[in-house]
């Protein structure tokens, strides 16, 4: 009986541990994701009833741009999500307007990146038969499709490794360095000027 039990015990361990083995590869492989699923449901949590739903669709298709699109676009996403999230929080002045600003900058991102991966998977599935017909011979279809690819993909590297993310980043910048720190938001310092630092709610004020 005991040896049943002890048996019973170690496999049910080994069975554990194969299981925190695998949920560990697995966040380790997709923590792009993770990153980016992290990011957005703090832009959910924050966004008003009127921006929740567009707030909302955002986060799928910057999801489906963390999981589906190549390398590095998804890692550059995550990274632009706890950079834009960062931003919120240090922002003094009008973090509401900057979340929204955000919001739509991650999307427009993730929809070059899916973009791009929609263009990958055309020309992997173009019949060079029928542009060979088409152009006059299959050199002339080869030489046509590798011209389209580089051209493409030169775009993309600009874009989706360079351009993009850099405007996002001198974006953010711009907002955290237009005014000088602040301690607390306007409005709250100016009520503490206001009332010299007295609650106004208290009747001892």
């Amino acid at each position: 009986m005991m040896d049943t039990l002890i048996d019973f015990l170690r496999t049910l361990a080994i069975y554990e541990a194969n299981g925190f083995l695998v949920c560990t590869y697995v966040l380790w492989e997709e923590m792009a994701a993770v990153v980016v699923a992290a990011s957005f449901l703090y832009l959910v949590w924050q966004a008003p009833p009127g921006q929740r739903a567009w707030t909302v669709a955002a986060a799928v298709v910057a999801m489906l741009a963390a999981f589906f699109t190549p390398a590095p676009a998804p890692v550059l996403l995550a990274l632009m999500s706890a950079a834009g999230v960062a931003a919120i929080l240090l922002d003094r002045f009008n973090p509401d307007a900057l979340r929204w600003r955000i919001t739509g900058a991650l999307t427009l991102y993730a929809l070059a990146a899916l973009a791009h991966l929609g263009y990958q998977s055309y020309l992997a599935g173009v019949d060079a038969a029928a542009w060979a017909e088409a152009l006059g011979g299959q050199g002339e279809a080869a030489a046509a499709l590798a011209q389209g690819r580089a051209f493409i993909e030169t775009l993309a590297t600009w874009g989706l490794w360079l351009i993009l993310p850099l405007g996002y980043l001198s974006l953010l910048l711009q907002v955290l360095l237009a005014h000088p720190p602040l301690p607390q938001r306007p409005d709250s310092l100016i009520t503490a000027v206001r009332t010299r630092g007295h609650n106004p709610s208290d009747p001892e004020a």
